[in-house]
Protein backbone atom coordinates (compact mmCIF):
# COMPACT_ATOMS: atom_id res chain seq x y z
CA UNK A 1 0.00 0.00 0.00
CA UNK A 2 1.47 3.43 -0.96
CA UNK A 3 2.53 5.68 1.91
CA UNK A 4 -0.24 8.19 1.17
CA UNK A 5 -2.84 5.40 1.47
CA UNK A 6 -1.28 4.18 4.72
CA UNK A 7 -1.46 7.73 6.07
CA UNK A 8 -5.09 8.07 4.97
CA UNK A 9 -6.00 4.77 6.62
CA UNK A 10 -4.36 6.02 9.82
CA UNK A 11 -6.46 9.19 9.66
CA UNK A 12 -9.58 7.07 9.12
CA UNK A 13 -8.73 4.99 12.21
CA UNK A 14 -8.26 8.15 14.27
CA UNK A 15 -11.45 9.80 12.97
CA UNK A 16 -13.67 6.75 13.55
CA UNK A 17 -12.13 6.17 16.97
CA UNK A 18 -12.97 9.74 17.98
CA UNK A 19 -16.55 9.46 16.68
CA UNK A 20 -17.10 6.20 18.57
CA UNK A 21 -15.74 7.76 21.77
CA UNK A 22 -17.84 10.92 21.25
CA UNK A 23 -14.59 12.93 21.09
CA UNK A 24 -13.51 15.67 18.68
CA UNK A 25 -11.55 14.19 15.73
CA UNK A 26 -8.03 15.59 15.41
CA UNK A 27 -7.68 14.55 11.76
CA UNK A 28 -9.99 13.81 8.84
CA UNK A 29 -9.51 11.08 6.23
CA UNK A 30 -9.96 11.50 2.48
CA UNK A 31 -13.33 12.04 0.83
CA UNK A 32 -13.13 8.47 -0.49
CA UNK A 33 -12.87 6.90 2.97
CA UNK A 34 -15.49 9.25 4.42
CA UNK A 35 -17.93 8.23 1.71
CA UNK A 36 -16.99 4.55 1.93
CA UNK A 37 -18.01 4.64 5.58
CA UNK A 38 -21.02 7.01 5.22
CA UNK A 39 -19.33 9.53 7.49
CA UNK A 40 -19.45 12.65 5.30
CA UNK A 41 -22.45 14.28 7.04
CA UNK A 42 -20.96 13.49 10.44
CA UNK A 43 -17.69 15.08 9.36
CA UNK A 44 -19.57 18.23 8.34
CA UNK A 45 -21.19 18.40 11.77
CA UNK A 46 -17.70 18.26 13.23
CA UNK A 47 -16.44 21.26 11.28
CA UNK A 48 -15.41 19.80 7.91
CA UNK A 49 -17.21 22.44 5.85
CA UNK A 50 -16.18 20.81 2.55
CA UNK A 51 -18.80 18.13 3.21
CA UNK A 52 -21.66 20.65 3.37
CA UNK A 53 -23.31 19.46 0.12
CA UNK A 54 -23.18 15.85 1.32
CA UNK A 55 -24.79 16.86 4.61
CA UNK A 56 -27.51 18.84 2.81
CA UNK A 57 -28.30 15.89 0.52
CA UNK A 58 -28.52 13.57 3.55
CA UNK A 59 -30.84 16.01 5.32
CA UNK A 60 -33.17 16.08 2.31
CA UNK A 61 -33.18 12.28 2.09
CA UNK A 62 -33.86 11.98 5.82
CA UNK A 63 -36.95 14.15 5.43
CA UNK A 64 -38.13 12.11 2.44
CA UNK A 65 -37.68 8.84 4.35
CA UNK A 66 -39.59 10.29 7.28
CA UNK A 67 -42.51 11.30 5.07
CA UNK A 68 -42.46 7.97 3.24
CA UNK A 69 -42.53 6.03 6.49
CA UNK A 70 -45.51 8.04 7.75
CA UNK A 71 -47.31 7.55 4.42
CA UNK A 72 -46.82 3.79 4.49
CA UNK A 73 -47.62 3.49 8.18
CA UNK A 74 -50.89 5.39 7.70
CA UNK A 75 -51.90 3.21 4.74
CA UNK A 76 -51.07 0.05 6.68
CA UNK A 77 -52.95 1.31 9.75
CA UNK A 78 -56.07 1.85 7.62
CA UNK A 79 -56.05 -1.92 7.06
CA UNK A 80 -55.07 -2.83 10.61
CA UNK A 81 -51.48 -3.74 9.74
CA UNK A 82 -48.84 -2.90 12.35
CA UNK A 83 -45.15 -2.47 11.63
CA UNK A 84 -42.03 -2.20 13.78
CA UNK A 85 -39.15 0.03 12.72
CA UNK A 86 -35.84 -1.82 12.70
CA UNK A 87 -32.21 -0.96 11.96
CA UNK A 88 -31.47 2.52 10.56
CA UNK A 89 -35.10 3.58 10.26
CA UNK A 90 -35.42 3.34 14.04
CA UNK A 91 -32.38 5.52 14.78
CA UNK A 92 -33.52 8.87 13.37
CA UNK A 93 -34.52 11.15 16.21
CA UNK A 94 -33.25 8.72 18.86
CA UNK A 95 -29.54 7.85 18.84
CA UNK A 96 -29.16 10.38 16.00
CA UNK A 97 -30.94 13.58 17.10
CA UNK A 98 -29.87 14.99 13.74
CA UNK A 99 -31.17 12.39 11.21
CA UNK A 100 -28.86 13.73 8.50
CA UNK A 101 -25.89 12.25 10.39
CA UNK A 102 -27.16 8.76 9.55
CA UNK A 103 -27.25 8.36 5.75
CA UNK A 104 -29.12 5.30 4.47
CA UNK A 105 -30.83 4.17 1.31
CA UNK A 106 -33.68 2.09 2.68
CA UNK A 107 -36.39 1.81 5.30
CA UNK A 108 -36.58 -1.51 7.15
CA UNK A 109 -39.69 -2.61 9.01
CA UNK A 110 -40.87 -5.83 10.61
CA UNK A 111 -44.28 -7.14 9.50
CA UNK A 112 -46.25 -10.06 10.91
CA UNK A 113 -45.79 -12.85 8.42
CA UNK A 114 -49.52 -13.47 7.94
CA UNK A 115 -50.00 -9.82 6.89
CA UNK A 116 -47.05 -9.73 4.49
CA UNK A 117 -49.04 -10.49 1.28
CA UNK A 118 -51.51 -7.69 2.00
CA UNK A 119 -48.74 -5.29 3.04
CA UNK A 120 -46.95 -6.04 -0.24
CA UNK A 121 -50.07 -5.26 -2.25
CA UNK A 122 -50.51 -1.97 -0.41
CA UNK A 123 -46.95 -0.94 -1.27
CA UNK A 124 -47.63 -1.71 -4.92
CA UNK A 125 -50.77 0.46 -4.69
CA UNK A 126 -48.56 3.29 -3.36
CA UNK A 127 -46.39 3.12 -6.46
CA UNK A 128 -43.61 0.87 -5.20
CA UNK A 129 -42.29 -2.02 -7.28
CA UNK A 130 -40.81 -5.25 -6.00
CA UNK A 131 -37.09 -5.58 -6.72
CA UNK A 132 -34.36 -8.11 -6.02
CA UNK A 133 -33.88 -11.84 -6.47
CA UNK A 134 -36.97 -14.06 -6.59
CA UNK A 135 -35.67 -15.98 -3.57
CA UNK A 136 -36.76 -13.00 -1.47
CA UNK A 137 -40.36 -14.05 -2.16
CA UNK A 138 -39.77 -17.26 -0.22
CA UNK A 139 -40.91 -17.63 3.37
CA UNK A 140 -37.40 -18.95 4.06
CA UNK A 141 -35.88 -15.57 3.19
CA UNK A 142 -36.02 -12.80 5.76
CA UNK A 143 -37.29 -9.82 3.72
CA UNK A 144 -39.02 -8.63 0.55
CA UNK A 145 -37.65 -5.44 -1.04
CA UNK A 146 -39.62 -2.68 -2.79
CA UNK A 147 -38.50 0.53 -4.46
CA UNK A 148 -40.12 3.82 -5.39
CA UNK A 149 -37.70 6.18 -7.07
CA UNK A 150 -34.52 6.15 -5.00
CA UNK A 151 -36.16 4.98 -1.76
CA UNK A 152 -36.05 1.30 -0.87
CA UNK A 153 -38.61 -0.19 1.52
CA UNK A 154 -37.94 -3.62 3.05
CA UNK A 155 -40.70 -5.70 4.62
CA UNK A 156 -39.09 -8.15 7.03
CA UNK A 157 -40.84 -11.36 7.94
CA UNK A 158 -37.78 -12.33 9.99
CA UNK A 159 -34.43 -10.89 11.01
CA UNK A 160 -32.20 -13.44 9.26
CA UNK A 161 -32.87 -16.62 7.29
CA UNK A 162 -35.22 -19.10 8.94
CA UNK A 163 -33.49 -21.79 11.04
CA UNK A 164 -30.17 -19.87 11.07
CA UNK A 165 -30.92 -18.79 14.65
CA UNK A 166 -33.55 -19.41 17.29
CA UNK A 167 -34.80 -15.82 17.39
CA UNK A 168 -38.40 -15.52 18.54
CA UNK A 169 -39.98 -12.93 16.24
CA UNK A 170 -43.14 -13.13 18.32
CA UNK A 171 -41.14 -12.10 21.41
CA UNK A 172 -39.79 -9.10 19.48
CA UNK A 173 -43.38 -8.06 18.78
CA UNK A 174 -44.46 -8.58 22.39
CA UNK A 175 -41.64 -6.38 23.72
CA UNK A 176 -42.18 -3.63 21.13
CA UNK A 177 -44.01 -0.40 22.06
CA UNK A 178 -45.75 2.43 20.18
CA UNK A 179 -43.34 5.05 18.84
CA UNK A 180 -43.38 8.00 21.28
CA UNK A 181 -42.36 10.29 18.39
CA UNK A 182 -45.75 9.74 16.80
CA UNK A 183 -44.82 7.97 13.57
CA UNK A 184 -47.66 5.49 14.05
CA UNK A 185 -45.19 2.60 13.92
CA UNK A 186 -43.82 0.56 16.83
CA UNK A 187 -40.30 0.47 18.27
CA UNK A 188 -38.26 -2.45 19.47
CA UNK A 189 -37.27 -2.92 23.07
CA UNK A 190 -33.86 -1.15 23.48
CA UNK A 191 -32.06 -4.47 24.01
CA UNK A 192 -33.67 -5.94 20.91
CA UNK A 193 -32.72 -2.79 18.99
CA UNK A 194 -29.05 -3.49 19.66
CA UNK A 195 -29.41 -7.24 19.15
CA UNK A 196 -30.97 -6.79 15.70
CA UNK A 197 -28.35 -4.17 14.79
CA UNK A 198 -25.50 -6.58 15.60
CA UNK A 199 -27.16 -9.44 13.70
CA UNK A 200 -27.54 -7.25 10.63
CA UNK A 201 -23.79 -6.58 10.70
CA UNK A 202 -22.96 -10.24 11.33
CA UNK A 203 -25.22 -11.30 8.43
CA UNK A 204 -22.93 -9.20 6.23
CA UNK A 205 -19.84 -10.88 7.75
CA UNK A 206 -18.86 -7.58 9.46
CA UNK A 207 -18.27 -5.98 6.02
CA UNK A 208 -20.38 -2.86 6.51
CA UNK A 209 -19.55 0.88 6.53
CA UNK A 210 -18.18 2.18 9.82
CA UNK A 211 -21.39 4.16 10.45
CA UNK A 212 -22.99 0.82 11.37
CA UNK A 213 -20.52 0.46 14.22
CA UNK A 214 -21.41 3.97 15.37
CA UNK A 215 -24.99 2.64 15.60
CA UNK A 216 -23.78 -0.21 17.79
CA UNK A 217 -21.77 2.04 20.09
CA UNK A 218 -24.64 4.49 20.60
CA UNK A 219 -27.16 1.71 21.20
CA UNK A 220 -24.76 0.07 23.68
CA UNK A 221 -24.08 3.33 25.54
CA UNK A 222 -27.77 4.00 26.18
CA UNK A 223 -28.16 0.63 27.97
CA UNK A 224 -27.43 -0.02 31.64
CA UNK A 225 -25.02 -2.69 32.88
CA UNK A 226 -28.01 -4.87 33.72
CA UNK A 227 -29.29 -4.48 30.18
CA UNK A 228 -25.85 -5.41 28.81
CA UNK A 229 -26.09 -8.66 30.76
CA UNK A 230 -29.63 -9.24 29.48
CA UNK A 231 -28.44 -8.64 25.92
CA UNK A 232 -25.88 -11.42 26.27
CA UNK A 233 -28.43 -13.71 27.93
CA UNK A 234 -30.90 -13.07 25.11
CA UNK A 235 -28.14 -13.73 22.55
CA UNK A 236 -27.41 -17.07 24.23
CA UNK A 237 -31.11 -18.02 24.19
CA UNK A 238 -31.30 -17.18 20.48
CA UNK A 239 -28.04 -18.97 19.67
CA UNK A 240 -26.33 -15.84 18.33
CA UNK A 241 -23.65 -15.25 20.96
CA UNK A 242 -20.75 -15.64 18.55
CA UNK A 243 -22.24 -13.15 16.07
CA UNK A 244 -23.04 -10.58 18.75
CA UNK A 245 -19.62 -10.84 20.39
CA UNK A 246 -17.81 -10.49 17.06
CA UNK A 247 -19.67 -7.25 16.33
CA UNK A 248 -19.15 -5.87 19.84
CA UNK A 249 -15.44 -6.68 19.64
CA UNK A 250 -15.13 -5.02 16.23
CA UNK A 251 -16.83 -1.92 17.61
CA UNK A 252 -14.41 -1.80 20.54
CA UNK A 253 -11.38 -2.33 18.30
CA UNK A 254 -12.49 0.55 16.07
CA UNK A 255 -13.04 2.73 19.15
CA UNK A 256 -9.46 2.01 20.26
CA UNK A 257 -8.10 2.84 16.81
CA UNK A 258 -6.59 -0.64 16.60
CA UNK A 259 -5.63 -2.56 13.47
CA UNK A 260 -6.93 -6.01 14.39
CA UNK A 261 -9.75 -8.53 13.98
CA UNK A 262 -12.25 -9.90 16.52
CA UNK A 263 -11.49 -13.23 18.16
CA UNK A 264 -14.39 -15.64 18.61
CA UNK A 265 -12.52 -18.93 18.71
CA UNK A 266 -11.05 -21.30 16.14
CA UNK A 267 -11.24 -19.86 12.65
CA UNK A 268 -11.22 -16.20 13.70
CA UNK A 269 -8.43 -15.48 11.21
CA UNK A 270 -11.16 -15.62 8.54
CA UNK A 271 -12.80 -12.50 9.96
CA UNK A 272 -12.22 -9.02 8.59
CA UNK A 273 -9.91 -6.61 10.35
CA UNK A 274 -10.75 -3.07 11.33
CA UNK A 275 -8.69 -1.89 8.35
CA UNK A 276 -10.77 -4.07 6.02
CA UNK A 277 -13.91 -2.39 7.37
CA UNK A 278 -12.53 1.13 6.92
CA UNK A 279 -11.33 0.37 3.38
CA UNK A 280 -14.64 -1.20 2.39
CA UNK A 281 -13.08 -4.60 1.63
CA UNK A 282 -15.56 -7.26 0.49
CA UNK A 283 -14.32 -10.83 0.98
CA UNK A 284 -14.20 -13.29 -1.87
CA UNK A 285 -17.00 -15.85 -1.97
CA UNK A 286 -15.05 -18.75 -0.47
CA UNK A 287 -13.91 -16.63 2.49
CA UNK A 288 -17.41 -15.18 2.84
CA UNK A 289 -18.92 -18.66 3.17
CA UNK A 290 -16.33 -19.52 5.81
CA UNK A 291 -17.21 -16.34 7.69
CA UNK A 292 -20.93 -17.14 7.52
CA UNK A 293 -20.31 -20.57 9.02
CA UNK A 294 -18.00 -19.15 11.69
CA UNK A 295 -20.54 -16.52 12.76
CA UNK A 296 -23.36 -19.08 12.90
CA UNK A 297 -23.55 -20.65 16.33
CA UNK A 298 -23.61 -24.43 15.95
CA UNK A 299 -24.07 -27.44 13.66
CA UNK A 300 -27.87 -27.30 13.82
CA UNK A 301 -27.93 -23.62 12.90
CA UNK A 302 -25.37 -24.10 10.11
CA UNK A 303 -27.49 -26.86 8.61
CA UNK A 304 -30.49 -24.58 8.98
CA UNK A 305 -28.66 -21.80 7.12
CA UNK A 306 -27.82 -24.14 4.25
CA UNK A 307 -31.34 -25.54 4.07
CA UNK A 308 -32.92 -22.07 4.15
CA UNK A 309 -30.64 -20.85 1.36
CA UNK A 310 -31.51 -23.74 -0.96
CA UNK A 311 -35.20 -23.71 -0.03
CA UNK A 312 -35.43 -19.95 -0.60
CA UNK A 313 -33.99 -20.30 -4.11
CA UNK A 314 -36.40 -23.12 -5.00
CA UNK A 315 -39.52 -21.58 -3.47
CA UNK A 316 -38.60 -18.12 -4.71
CA UNK A 317 -38.25 -19.42 -8.28
CA UNK A 318 -41.68 -21.04 -8.05
CA UNK A 319 -43.34 -17.94 -6.57
CA UNK A 320 -41.59 -15.68 -9.07
CA UNK A 321 -42.82 -17.82 -11.94
CA UNK A 322 -46.37 -17.68 -10.61
CA UNK A 323 -46.07 -13.90 -10.20
CA UNK A 324 -44.98 -13.46 -13.83
CA UNK A 325 -47.87 -15.61 -15.10
CA UNK A 326 -50.53 -13.50 -13.36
Amino acid sequence: MPDRDVDDLGRARSFVSAVLRAATPAVVPSVVLLQTNYLGPMAYRRGVTERRAEYAASLIMADRRHRTLREVTARFASRGIELVMIKGAAFAGTIYPDPAERPMHDIDVLIRIERLPEASRLLLDLGFERVGFTRKLSAYYHAVVFRRGDIMFELHRNIVQRFRTRISVEALWERSTPDPLGSGARRLDPIDDLLICTLHIARHELAVPAINYVDVRRLWDRLTEDQHARLRARAADYRVTRAVEAVLQMTELLARGASAAPSVGVGSRLLLTTDDVLLGVKPRRARQIGQKLLLTEGARERLGLGFSYVAAIAEGWYRGRAERQR
